[in-house]
């Protein structure tokens, strides 16, 4: 029953927030970090687990033609992306207090603590009608924060776009899932390996890989991400970001990999070819930009593209390697829009041009900026690193040309964010007119300093997590399974 605590506690935390009063603010923001807080301790017991063990809990669903369970486990392939989700989202409600209005408090944190669910059901289930479920489920609480409690036209606008693009790539994966049901009768398909005809084989891995690109997103189907994450509370875009963008990578690893492997290799050639735009199409864009949310999210869309690149150059290190940068992104991504929105807070604006000098009034807001700034180009002794120095070493062995072009991003890399941290925090001073005090508060230090230091620690060891995770991906069931809860 553990794994069950931990996903639906958060949505537990926020239903008992609905019975607080709206006016109790210092409840509501105890009782909504309690949860988070508990959430993530809770998840932390996952970390006995080894590369071949399982936990699980199985509960019969629907019987008859097709048949499917509420089957949820946390195993070698899950166990990190529950990590980043529980530690993520701890930090995310704590930084919330800031960024709603008092009235409107209760309904930020319900919304933020119910999108965490949906995250944790997606990354345990290995049910693929539970996994479609959560996929759209998670649509709700970011369209719903977008467009109630961001404040904007503008923002009411990005959460249209958010919902239309992320429904549309959620209808062509339940396509794609109906097609593989209708031949093996069944939504528990971890394990099996479906005996498909190379063309059907071929569709279904092309729906359910449009689905995820759509999700990550990658290039040419991310139209929908700028105005998301620049329009977006820091709180929400650093999940959205640093957690939700691995929902598709995640899927390609849990399902499709496994269950369609000659087709992935058929597709690959186009895939490999959408990684490297992806890379070198964010990496140009982050140069370019002016506002520095929308650096910041450019800048994911190169980073994910190297994951892409790993898993479709079928390396001997692919996985791992991926999952090291994708938990790595993740620390990364969520610090900075944190700090960007705490700066943005201060200043009222998120143009590089009208903001410089910081670090003359902020030497602690400049030193948490500097470490997330350097892990997200790359040096060494930071996660960054460690997940991009891997990927590369893997992808040169089996596609040395797409290895090459996407170097170029990593040298991107430097310029783009070197830009957005001596923008911000060196050179003449300005402020605008009205900007507030702008040091770190300690509230802000303590809830980044989590995502930095785990940064720090995978930059320093990243073994740690490349010993607790597959090196390959299987439709084979572990070898050795131990069962938490199960139920026939």
């Amino acid at each position: 029953m553990l794994i069950n605590t931990v996903i639906f506690l958060p949505l537990v935390t926020a239903l008992v927030l609905l019975c607080v009063p709206r006016t109790a603010s210092g409840a509501l923001k105890a009782i909504a970090l309690a949860g988070a807080v508990a959430t993530f301790v809770l998840s932390l017991t996952f970390m006995s687990l080894g590369v071949s063990t399982v936990a699980d809990f199985t509960a019969p669903w629907i019987a008859g033609p097709w048949s499917a369970a509420y089957h949820v486990r946390v195993d070698a392939l899950r166990l990190f992306f529950v990590l980043l989700t529980t530690l993520v989202s701890a930090v995310c409600v704590w930084a919330a207090f800031s960024y709603a209005q008092a009235t409107r408090l209760r309904g930020f944190l319900f919304l933020l603590l119910t999108f965490e669910t949906t995250l944790l059901g997606l990354f345990t289930a290995a049910d693929l009608l539970l996994f479609y479920i959560y996929w759209d489920l998670m649509l709700i609480p970011v369209f719903l924060i977008l467009s109630g409690y961001a404040g904007s036209d503008d923002a009411r606008k990005a959460a249209w776009g958010y919902l239309i693009y992320n429904g549309a790539g959620g209808l062509v994966l339940l396509l794609g899932i109906i097609g593989l049901v209708n031949q093996t009768h069944t939504f528990e398909v971890s394990g099996l390996v479906p005996n498909l005809s190379g063309a059907l084989s071929w569709w279904l891995f092309g729906a359910f890989a449009f689905a995820f690109a759509v999700k990550t997103p990658a290039f040419p189907f991310h139209s929908w991400m700028p105005a998301t994450y620049t329009q977006s509370p820091p709180p929400l875009v650093a999940m959205v970001s640093g957690v939700q963008s691995k929902a598709g990578l995640f899927g390609l690893l849990a399902f499709a990999l496994p269950l369609f492997p000659d087709a992935a290799h058929v597709w690959a050639p186009l895939l490999l070819v959408m990684a490297i735009a992806s890379i070198l199409y964010g990496a140009l864009a982050a140069i370019g930009a002016r506002d520095m949310k929308l650096l910041v999210a450019y800048s994911s869309l190169s980073h994910l593209g190297l994951v892409w690149l790993a898993f479709f150059a079928f390396s001997i290190t692919s996985v791992s390697a991926g999952i090291l940068m994708l938990i790595s992104h993740g620390l990364i991504a969520a610090a900075l829009f944190l700090l960007l929105g705490f700066i943005e807070e201060r200043v009222g604006t998120r143009d590089l041009g009208a903001v410089g000098g910081l670090s003359q009034h902020a030497p602690r807001l400049a030193a948490y900026m500097l470490v997330a700034a350097m892990a997200a180009l790359g040096l060494p002794g930071l996660s960054g690193f460690a997940g991009e120095f891997l990927i590369l070493i893997g992808t040169w062995q089996t596609q040395p040309l797409y290895t090459s072009l996407a170097l170029i991003a990593v040298v991107l890399a430097c310029v783009y964010m070197l830009v957005l941290f001596q923008s911000l925090m060196h050179g003449p001073e300005r402020l605008p007119r009205g900007a507030g005090p702008i040091e770190l508060r300690p509230r802000e230090m303590w809830l980044v300093a989590p995502l930095l230091a785990a940064i720090v620690f995978l930059g320093v060891w990243p073994g740690w997590l490349n010993d607790r995770t597959p090196n390959a991906v299987t439709a084979q069931p572990p070898a050795v399974s131990t069962t938490v809860g199960r139920h026939a």
